[in-house]
């Protein structure tokens, strides 16, 4: 149970985090670089699929979905917030570049695409950590072989 509390407080943490982060890598792909806003973005989702591969499996997927609902739902909010001030920053000193629809809609997707790549990271640490907890053990009993092939106290027949 402890698991699952964790991973809530995580989920909410990373999503309400995830949520103002979304506007300003939204902003940062229509007007400064849109191979940075994705990079970062691709940072953050590794950082988060991480943090939540130290949970148990259930308890990490119960929170990357929750994570994701909440950086969906809160992200829209803080997007109407924060987008008419950082248009009219920008527009005090240079021009804004407003994205047309469709150009948004490839960031959603991408955005999508990226932040779902935190349930991969998860997997693949999980199975890094089952494979070298599996090489430990044949080490450790090829060890244990050897020392009782080279044993005397065995009768000899």
């Amino acid at each position: 149970m402890k698991d699952f509390q964790r991973a809530m407080k995580l989920s909410l943490c990373f999503g309400l985090i995830g949520a103002v982060l979304m506007p300003l890598i939204y902003e940062c792909y229509a007007n400064i670089s849109r191979g940075l806003a994705l990079l970062l973005l691709a940072g953050w989702t590794v950082f988060v699929g991480v943090k939540l591969s130290a949970l148990s499996h259930k308890a990490a997927m119960l929170a990357g979905a929750a994570k994701l609902a909440y950086t969906a739902g809160l992200g829209l909010i803080c997007y109407i917030v924060i987008h008419p001030a950082i248009v009219s920053a920008l527009e005090k000193s240079s021009k804004y570049f407003y994205l047309t629809l469709k150009e948004q809609l490839v960031f959603v997707l991408y955005a999508l695409f990226i932040l779902l790549g935190m349930f991969p990271i998860c997997f693949a640490r999980w199975g890094i950590t089952y494979a070298a907890k599996r090489i430990r053990s044949n080490n450790d009993m090829i060890g244990k072989y050897i020392d009782s092939a080279f044993s005397d106290s065995e009768d000899e027949q």
